[in-house]
């Protein structure tokens, strides 16, 4: 859970903060690029202004938001990075904020715990630190082998031991692609199919949660316990059963005025005899 401050101003944040990260009021000049006495002139209030630019190399040194350090909220947490501060490359960025990429499942995988294993087993692979020592090992192998059927050779009556140990040597190279891959795929599809069975849960938890409302929904719906009869209701009984259903569900009271005008107008428009000319 996210720390939560006392309302304070920018003066009162920045203390709050040198004396949370227990840092020097001079180290922290020093970090934003502002000379020692400057930033003392401002939190003892000589100084009125600080400057848009340290107020947000302040924020970033402390990884806080902006409008936390203005005062505008009492919980610290960035909501909002550059592009640089995340890694992410411009054309990533650019696949992202196009929603060319599914931001939602990205999400899903980020958040995911084994995640970071997967990126790390990425990275080997990348640079090839793995691949390489397969490959050494597969070259000490063939050298080997190599030698044992130059032996054959040599001596004939060495041909099918040494035949048959080129053989268990030829067995044991690796393909530096099957080395890394095989835990690369497992390990991604644990991930797939962990991100899949929160959605089922999730799921189902929408459908227990819709059968609820719609259970609501005929209660509201039938008169003192009567059997549920629509050709003796009129359109405004039916949107006051819908609309009080809606609210019980938690919808926030401005969405039901506008919503609940929707509603009627809908039904008195497919009760108009003219709706269906």
């Amino acid at each position: 859970m996210s720390q939560v401050y006392l309302p304070g101003d920018t003066r009162q944040r920045i203390q709050d903060l040198i004396k949370n990260r227990k840092i020097t009021q001079a180290e922290l000049a020093e970090k934003v690029g502002l000379s020692n006495s400057a930033l003392s002139r401002y939190l003892q209030g000589s100084t009125k202004n600080l400057g848009d630019g340290f107020i947000i190399r302040i924020a970033k040194y402390f990884e806080v938001s902006t409008d936390f350090l203005l005062g505008e909220t009492d919980i610290p947490d960035r909501k909002n990075y550059d592009i640089e501060e995340l890694g992410l490359s411009a054309e990533t960025a650019k696949l992202l904020y196009t929603g060319k990429v599914d931001a939602s499942v990205l999400n899903q995988l980020i958040a995911h715990p084994r995640f970071p294993q997967l990126l790390l087993l990425l990275a080997r692979y990348r640079d090839e630190a793995m691949i390489a020592g397969v490959n050494a090992m597969n070259q000490v192998l063939t050298f080997s082998r190599s030698l044992l059927l130059g032996q054959a050779k040599l001596h004939p009556e060495d041909a099918d031991a040494a035949g048959k140990a080129a053989q268990d040597l030829k067995l044991l190279g690796t393909p530096p692609v099957t080395a890394d891959t095989n835990t690369i795929q497992n390990l991604f599809m644990q991930i797939v199919r962990d991100i899949k069975k929160d959605a089922e849960s999730s799921a189902e938890e929408k459908q227990k949660a819709t059968a609820e409302v719609l259970n609501h929904l005929r209660a509201n719906l039938a008169k003192d316990g009567e059997a549920l009869d629509l050709s003796n209701m009129t359109a405004e009984d039916l949107t006051a059963a819908v609309m009080k259903t809606i609210s019980e569900a938690g919808i926030q009271e401005e969405m039901l005025s506008s919503l609940g005008v929707s509603f009627l107008d809908l039904l008195n428009a497919l009760k108009d005899p003219e709706h269906d000319k």
